[in-house]
């Protein structure tokens, strides 16, 4: 009597891509649209981005007046030219007398801008409000907030000579010499040495 044949399964051939669309057809059409979708809203949202970056800066370079300046931060609040329209604002007020006003705009500036590439020279002109109005030790404690957090910004030779002239007024003259002389060797290239300078040989009188 013959022996039954011996029936050998088929091998696997491994990975089979009809049978894995039949199988998640309906999954992969699902990601392929949220795709699309994604990147459709990413392309709209820069488009939108950028039209209202440009419109923001148009608006900030035809700015003059103090209403203008706030014209830009009402209309494009968060944009770059809106942080500097806050700056230009406060220089406004400031040279019509309204220091408080001016203070106020810069603090609204520094604390919504914490980023902004020109946020030391809001806090050098913050520092310059308050010895507008007398605050000096105030003043002065600003000046040196700006002259060890962005010492490698413009602002800090500025804020070096502030401080060095608050403190010869203060009757401090070797103080205020040491720090002159540590602009005009720190920033040898920069108009604040020359002008460390020239208060160095007032002093030396």
């Amino acid at each position: 009597m013959p022996s039954p044949t011996t029936t050998t399964p088929p091998a696997d051939t491994g990975f089979d891509p009809g049978v894995f669309w039949i199988q998640h057809k309906s999954k992969i059409m699902l990601f392929v649209g949220l795709f699309v979708v994604a990147l459709a809203a990413y392309a709209i949202s820069e488009y939108v981005h950028d039209k209202r970056n440009t419109s923001a800066q148009t608006l900030y370079a035809n700015a003059h007046s103090a209403d203008d300046f706030r014209k830009v931060i009402a209309e494009y609040p968060g944009s770059n030219p809106a942080g500097d329209a806050h700056l230009m604002l406060a220089e406004k007020l400031r040279a019509e007398g309204k220091i408080d006003e001016s203070s106020a705009i810069l603090h609204t500036f520094i604390e919504k801008y914490p980023e902004h590439p020109l946020l030391s020279g809001a806090w050098t002109s913050l520092a310059i409000n308050l010895e507008a109005q007398g605050k000096v030790d105030e003043a002065m404690s600003t000046y040196q907030k700006v002259t060890t957090t962005f010492a490698n910004t413009f602002s800090a030779p500025l804020a070096l000579t502030s401080q060095a002239r608050l403190l010869a007024q203060k009757g401090k003259t070797e103080e205020a010499r040491r720090i002159y002389e540590q602009v005009m060797a720190q920033y040898q290239d920069n108009f604040a040495a020359q002008q460390a300078a020239q208060e160095l040989r007032k002093l030396k009188k």
